[in-house]
């Protein structure tokens, strides 16, 4: 008995690998962000996302606004994609890695992965428990920033 339930084990894990491997390619995964600052005085926010392979841009953005990119991780774990966003906002920045494995799918909605701003911070939609959490609060803008801001606006204008 306790043979058979080996031979039973190893057989499904070759199956798994075999189909995984005929599979092949990359995991395809899209991030999403979304603007939730309602009821608030300036809800204007901008962010800033870059990876290795790509710089998104700067994007401003209001509420019930959406933006999103497509990219590509290497199968089974063992790749990762780094994303790196700078969000501004009145209320003041907020610096969030985005770190994506092929694996990732299971806490996001398939391969979709839900980011919200608001006004507490930036979240992470979870999809599995489903989940909200805050990964970055907004951090104050400083008097140094404030005064670059302000001589950067006069330069414009």
């Amino acid at each position: 008995m306790k043979a058979l339930i080996i031979w039973c084990l190893v057989s499904q894990a070759i199956i798994l690998t075999c189909n995984s491997a005929d599979a092949g390619g990359d995991v395809d995964f899209t991030i999403l962000i979304k603007n939730e600052m309602h009821h608030f005085k300036k809800p204007t926010v901008f962010y800033h996302c870059t990876s290795s392979k790509k710089d998104m841009g700067w994007h401003r953005s209001v509420p019930s606004t959406e933006y999103h990119w497509n990219f590509k991780v290497p199968k089974f774990g063992n790749g990762v994609m780094v994303h790196n966003c700078e969000f501004r906002s009145r209320l003041g920045t907020a610096n969030v890695e985005i770190d994506t494995l092929s694996t990732t799918a299971i806490l996001c909605d398939g391969h979709v992965c839900e980011y919200a701003v608001r006004r507490n911070g930036i979240y992470f939609i979870g999809y599995e428990l489903p989940v909200e959490k805050l990964v970055e609060p907004w951090t104050p803008w400083s008097p140094q920033q404030l005064k670059a801001l302000h001589r950067s606006k006069k330069d414009h204008d």
